[in-house]
């Protein structure tokens, strides 16, 4: 019974941990683009934030298929509208080595 309720917490974990397929194509595809990826929420639907590990470059929002959103540039011009609406975003993916100090993260294992 214990190594049956220990496989069960396993696999649990496991499925909580894992993206769906495309998802995960997508997030391999950005990783190898960004240094930093954020998954967020928009309108109840999952967004992801890339960011290239360079001062003052715009976060680039997609949706799960890979489609471009649009871009929030903080910095340099007035983000687009949708950007105050991305909400509950966690870093899942961050280089190691990056400019803004922060620990390397891999949640998906994407590398």
């Amino acid at each position: 019974m214990k190594s049956f309720v220990l496989s069960l917490i396993t696999l649990v974990v496991l499925s909580a941990c894992q993206k769906n397929t495309q998802d995960f194509n997508l997030l391999k595809k950005l990783s190898k683009e960004y240094a930093k990826i954020t998954e967020c929420e928009l309108e109840g639907q999952t967004v992801y934030k890339g960011q290239l590990n360079a001062y003052d470059a715009p976060e680039m929002v997609y949706n799960t298929k890979g489609e471009l959103l649009c871009i929030c540039d903080w910095s340099w011009g007035s983000p687009e509208t949708i950007c105050f609406d991305i909400l509950k975003c966690k870093v899942i993916y961050c280089k190691k080595d990056n400019i803004w100090g922060q620990p390397a993260v891999d949640t998906y294992g994407l590398n």
